[in-house]
């Protein structure tokens, strides 16, 4: 029998006590033909039955108590997992972009070595000797082809990783973007204006890989 029934037999039997006067116990006894109703045993065992009643509900009240703290505790240690997880996953992808950002500035470096072998090819210019040695001249322009083709196929590679370049001259003075590393002299142009690039920049989306190292316009002032 559970707690809600024995409370509610307790509460009939108490308002047929409210009820009761001696004659009808005594009329009762007579109708039925019984033995009269030993009513200090039964108060004693409604007693009984009362402080059953009473120690099951303190016991399914501390069964509930635990399991609503159990409860707490494991939807505590599921969002501690969670913020865990979550750290553990942030620290990965952050590793992985600062190790992605190392190779791509290490690929830059290896560009501008290569720009700078491109450079040298496209400053030769043979004289009237590169007549007498043709094998010469075509190994400078099979060279210079080779060394074209993997500044493209570079240059494919870092726009394939959403690297691009960034356009400083012409423009002005971007510090957030730009290094000024010398100056020039062009009255003709504003204040301020990039003139050429000692070192080009790199941005990957809206992330700066590399400042520009530029050469800033400076006007002359009158004397």
């Amino acid at each position: 029998m559970d707690a809600e029934a024995k409370e509610r037999l307790i509460d009939e039997f108490r308002a047929c006590l409210d009820d009761w006067e001696p004659g009808d116990a005594d009329a009762s006894a007579g109708e039925a033909g019984g033995p009269p109703v030993d009513l200090a045993l039964l108060f004693s065992e409604m007693s009984v039955l009362r402080n059953e009643v009473r120690v099951e509900a303190r016991q399914f009240k501390t069964a509930l108590d635990e399991m609503r703290a159990l409860t707490e505790l494991l939807g505590e240690q599921n969002r501690r997992l969670a913020r865990d997880l979550e750290r553990a996953r942030e620290a990965e992808g952050n590793a992985q972009r600062q190790t992605e950002r190392r190779m791509l500035l290490e690929m830059l470096d290896v560009r501008d070595r290569i720009a700078a072998a491109m450079g040298v090819v496209d400053a030769y210019r043979p004289g009237w000797w590169s007549r007498l040695a043709p094998t010469q001249t075509r190994l400078a322009q099979g060279l210079r082809e080779g060394i074209e083709l993997t500044l493209r196929r570079l240059d494919e590679v870092l726009a394939e990783r959403r690297v691009r370049a960034i356009d400083a001259v012409g423009g002005r003075l971007d510090p957030n973007t730009m290094r000024a590393v010398g100056v020039g002299f062009d009255a003709q142009r504003p204040q301020g204006e990039v003139l050429s690039e000692a070192r080009r920049g790199y941005v990957r989306d809206d992330e700066l890989l590399r400042l520009a190292e530029v050469i800033v316009n400076k006007q002359e002032s009158k004397p």
